[in-house]
């Protein structure tokens, strides 16, 4: 009792000093009601700063799980993706027959050839078992290798085809080998599975079709071709892949047309005699150039990290002695790339690989790239055409492009006429 007493009558001094700082319309009776108003201050503070702090939290939360989910699509491994396409795997009889695809007046594939037909990798491997694979005298294995992503080519466009069957039309006793994506991480994952996160994680198809011709060239050799080169000659000459006997080549790469863009060698045409050190040095450089977290989301140059750019640079690091075992093939033989002709082999440049340095903010890019895959023209005609368009306009074009149109400004009209208007933008 004594204790209660005195808190009681410590509470009242305590309330009678309040009262003394309390203003006239506060003292007394009202410091009760002075005490509710405080503690509904103290509430209402406490109630208005909860929202903006809810919606700060929400708002930052849900930008974390967006840009969780954006990196998720842009840096998810690919092996989900080649694992679909496993139908034909390890499948020796699901080759593909190509003497429909020779164009009405075209060069015919003899019949009963190895050339009438795209064979699977797994028959490859038991031709290769048998010890039933050509060589060309330089030791090149008479093989072609080409890539799609799957063995289903209902899709395959007509000009690619017309291309492809080229192949079997010029070389018809050569074995023509089509690889789907399963196949190529098959091979990866048989012959170098220590690069298969490197593999898996390269954002671009073209990256993975980039590095297989690279891993094929070395474990199969034979010659590795892109889709948008045609044969025009044959590949097997002396200026080709069969140089006079006491030649040092090993491997062949064509030059590059445009070494500013891609460096001295260009990727789209490679052959190489089976395991040669140079693929090697391609790999661990390749490593040194693996893909990015930064570089999934923001995108990735294929052309340094994984095409020309890294033959020509493993290439470069090359021993000058080294290098002799690498000889580059003329690309106005074996290129053509840019007036659209050569005697042996032409590349296209179709540009269906097509990779844009900002893909999350540059959709003028991808749209690009998705509207040059459907008609094909010389790039030569292509660099003309804007020329053309720019004098049209009464702009001034620079000194180079101001050379280029006075030296070939007089084909316009020949490439108007062979391939039609065309949507220079695409």
């Amino acid at each position: 009792r004594k204790i209660n007493r005195g808190a009681m009558e410590g509470g009242v001094r305590l309330r009678d000093k309040r009262n003394k700082n309390q203003t006239p319309s506060t003292r007394g009776g009202d410091v009760k009601d002075q005490r509710a108003v405080n503690s509904s201050r103290s509430t209402g503070s406490s109630i208005n700063m909860t929202p903006r702090s809810a919606r700060t939290a929400i708002f930052s939360i849900g930008s974390c799980a967006i840009g969780f989910l954006l990196l998720r699509m842009i840096t998810a491994p690919g092996r989900e993706h080649w694992e679909e396409k496993s139908t034909y795997c390890n499948d020796k009889t699901a080759s593909v027959n190509i003497e429909s695809w020779v164009p009405e007046g075209g060069r015919k594939i003899p019949p009963g050839t190895w050339g009438t037909k795209l064979i699977t990798p797994a028959l490859l491997e038991e031709l290769r078992e048998k010890g039933e694979i050509p060589l060309l005298p330089s030791g090149v294995p008479k093989i072609i290798h080409q890539t799609w992503p799957s063995r289903n080519v209902s899709g395959v466009a007509p000009h690619y085809r017309k291309w492809s069957a080229s192949w079997g039309s010029c070389h018809p006793d050569w074995l023509h080998v089509l690889w789907d994506d399963c196949d190529i991480r098959t091979l990866f994952a048989k012959h170098r599975p220590s690069f298969l996160p490197i593999f898996d994680a390269y954002p671009n198809p073209v990256q993975r079709a980039d590095i297989f011709r690279c891993l094929v060239s070395n474990e199969y050799g034979g010659a590795y071709v892109d889709m948008d080169y045609e044969c025009t000659g044959g590949i097997d000459g002396p200026t080709g892949l069969n140089p006079p006997p006491g030649s040092s080549c090993k491997v062949f790469i064509v030059n590059s047309p445009d070494p500013e863009h891609d460096g001295v060698l260009q990727n789209a045409f490679m052959a190489s005699v089976p395991h040669q050190p140079y693929w090697e040095n391609v790999f661990e450089l390749a490593i040194e150039r693996k893909s990015t977290w930064t570089g999934r989301i923001w995108g990735e140059i294929p052309i340094q990290n994984t095409g020309p750019g890294l033959v020509s640079d493993a290439y470069t690091k090359l021993p000058e002695e080294a290098q002799k075992a690498i000889c580059g093939l003329n690309s106005t033989e074996f290129s053509g790339q840019a007036e659209g002709k050569a005697p042996y082999a032409v590349h296209r440049n179709a540009g269906s690989w097509c990779a844009c340095r900002y893909p999350l903010i540059n959709f003028p890019c991808w749209n690009k790239c998705k509207q040059k895959k459907k008609k094909y023209v010389p790039s030569m005609y292509r660099d003309l055409t804007r020329y053309k368009r720019s004098l049209d306009r009464g702009d001034k074009l620079s000194e180079s492009d101001a050379a280029m149109w006075k030296a070939h400004g007089h084909r316009w009209q020949e490439y108007f006429d062979e391939y039609g208007a065309f949507d220079e933008s695409a």
